[in-house]
């Protein structure tokens, strides 16, 4: 007796744990009350965690701010402040508090602190004499209660308009996702389908008689979505989904939280967007349709992960979300999307699978095509003016490598490189050599790696010249070429005044640009003294207010400004005015 209930007793552990594992993801996990909002004003978004970017997944919540700078921004629970940061782009000024449950939540894009904070920052930032800094005060010097004023919301660093960037992390540094936590934010709203692929995963993959990709878009009926026609496929297919999330009081579109892809009741695959590591960031152009992203600003969430995307964000994976449809038998397909509120969408059809097989070149057909690069090992390829070096684990998978140059007569210092596709991404850097072409022993210290882009923008790359090749790590494939940078950059006036008279606080501003290489270093002198210039970087904006605690009043000053270019181009700007 007491063997059989010790097995009927596994037997249930089995099937309750099978339930968990497919089911306990669409369960709330961070019914936490012990926070409360950043902000004193209705809590609408602009943004959610998990959102595909360009090059991350977002890691908070972005609160709308009323289109104002300036609403007090709250501790979101009693602990300390462990890190202020400032920078001229990502989160701009930014503030870092540790709570005694080990959680750290993170206030971004800020335009000001209290001024205890500001008074520490500042000096910290006139000892280093920089203005971008990453400070760690010790544990008891800012401690901080529940609801205390800390900062007030801006619109610094790399930010489309005033909000509250907002983020709560675990004691490993991930971030988490804040909608799973108990704030007051409104989301009665399913997710919306926009779009679906089917992905050929072979040569011997046929979907529709065809093997190529085929974005569908699902008409909704009856609460369901469906597709508007027929689908046959014969061989392996794997599929991608544009969905978004849409929050009570917004429009704008934020991210779902989990999507799961079933055939037959079996579930291939399944992802939920609970946390992730900041080391995880790099997977974001693997995760999404990165051609279709590129080429039509489509997010795509592709539901047959590659071979090198790593992402933890993936709960189940049968296959790697690819299904075998070599059956001559009809498929019951369905892929379901939750947001964080639970709020449900599904997308119903059939396949009908087929076992006929077709003749099909395994060869690439582009000419180009020079040899297979693996995605696990070391992969290189050289001519006599062009050589690429890729660590292993550099691609998200295998390659059929493509390489050309060509001639330009208007490019004067080595020819124009085609190297590979910029349709596909990368995982890591790798090393690109170009050979120079007739360039002066003068100007090898100008010379620099530049891309070309689909607008036909020259980006630079930069790169040092040695032994007649620029060197440099490169982020991406494209269109390469040699050129120079001799230009200073730009320093224009924007507010300031020659022998004008400012008053304390007023703003001394100016644009500060360079035409290739880009800005490496800025600094600021008031009386020949470094002064604290602030900059941001994405309005070009360099500028310094009043401090009466470190220049004179009633009296002339000296103002000047030093920009130097990646290249090492100066620029200076010189004059004077009157506090």
């Amino acid at each position: 007796m007491f063997i059989k209930c010790m097995q009927f007793f596994r037997y249930f552990i089995l099937i309750y744990s099978t339930f968990l594992t497919t089911h306990i993801y669409s369960q709330v996990k961070y019914a936490h009350e012990n926070f409360k909002a950043p902000l004193d004003i209705s809590l609408f978004l602009s943004g959610n965690f998990g959102e595909l970017r360009s090059s991350h997944f977002h890691s908070g919540i972005d609160i709308k701010t009323q289109q104002q700078i300036g609403k007090n921004v709250y501790a979101s629970q009693e602990g300390y402040i462990s890190r202020i940061k400032i920078q001229s782009g990502s989160y701009g000024n930014a503030l870092y508090i540790t709570h005694p449950d080990g959680y750290t939540t993170v206030y971004g894009h800020l335009n000001d602190y209290i001024p205890l904070i500001a008074r520490y920052i500042k000096n910290y930032q006139y000892q280093l004499k920089s203005f971008e800094v990453d400070v760690y005060p010790e544990k008891g010097e800012f401690p901080v209660s529940q609801g205390q004023l800390v900062a007030h919301s801006g619109n610094t660093g790399n930010s489309g308009g005033p909000h509250l960037h907002f983020e709560i992390r675990n004691v490993d540094q991930e971030p988490l996702n804040v909608l799973r936590f108990n704030f007051n934010i409104e989301d009665k709203i399913p997710p919306v389908i926009l779009n679906m692929a089917v992905y050929p995963v072979t040569s011997n993959s046929f979907i529709n008689s065809k093997n190529e990709k085929l974005i569908i878009s699902p008409v909704k009926s009856n609460g369901v979505y469906e597709l508007p026609d027929s689908l046959k496929i014969s061989g392996s297919a794997g599929f991608g989904l544009e969905t978004y999330d849409y929050l009570n009081g917004s429009s704008n579109r934020c991210t779902v939280y989990s999507i799961e892809l079933s055939v037959d009741d079996t579930i291939y695959y399944y992802h939920e967007m609970d946390k992730f590591s900041f080391e995880e960031m790099k997977y974001v152009n693997s995760h999404m349709d990165y051609e279709e992203y590129i080429l039509k600003n489509i997010k795509l969430h592709k539901l047959c992960p590659d071979p090198n995307n790593r992402l933890s964000i993936y709960k189940i994976l049968k296959n790697r979300g690819i299904v075998d449809f070599s059956k001559d038998t009809v498929f019951h397909v369905k892929i379901t999307v939750k947001d964080a509120y639970l709020n449900t969408s599904v997308l119903k059809f059939n396949v009908q699978g087929s076992t006929a097989s077709y003749i099909h070149n395994q060869l690439p057909q582009d000419s180009l095509f020079l040899k297979t690069f693996f995605y696990n090992q070391q992969n290189t390829y050289q001519t006599p003016d062009f050589k690429i070096s890729m660590p292993a684990y550099s691609l998200f998978k295998n390659i059929n490598f493509t390489y050309s140059a060509l001639h330009v007569d208007s490019i004067k210092y080595s020819d124009l490189h085609f190297v590979h596709s910029d349709l596909v991404p990368l995982c890591q850097s790798y090393s690109l050599s170009i050979k120079t072409n007739d360039l002066p022993e003068t100007l090898q210290h100008k010379a620099l790696i530049v891309s070309i882009d689909r607008e036909n923008k020259v980006n630079a790359v930069g790169g040092d010249w040695k032994d007649g090749f620029i060197t440099s790590p490169v982020k991406y494939f494209g269109k390469f070429f040699i050129t120079i940078d001799t230009i200073a950059p730009e320093i224009r006036s924007i507010t300031f005044k020659r022998n004008a008279t400012y008053n304390v606080s007023d703003a001394l501003s100016f644009r500060i640009k360079d035409n290739l290489s880009g800005i490496k270093s800025y600094n600021g002198f008031i009386d020949n003294h470094w002064a604290l210039f602030e900059y941001d970087q994405k309005d070009d904006l360099l500028s310094y207010k009043i401090d009466p605690e470190r220049i004179q009043q009633g009296m002339k000053h000296t103002i000047e400004i030093k920009v130097v270019d990646d290249r090492n181009n100066t620029a200076t700007f010189t004059s004077v005015f009157y506090y």
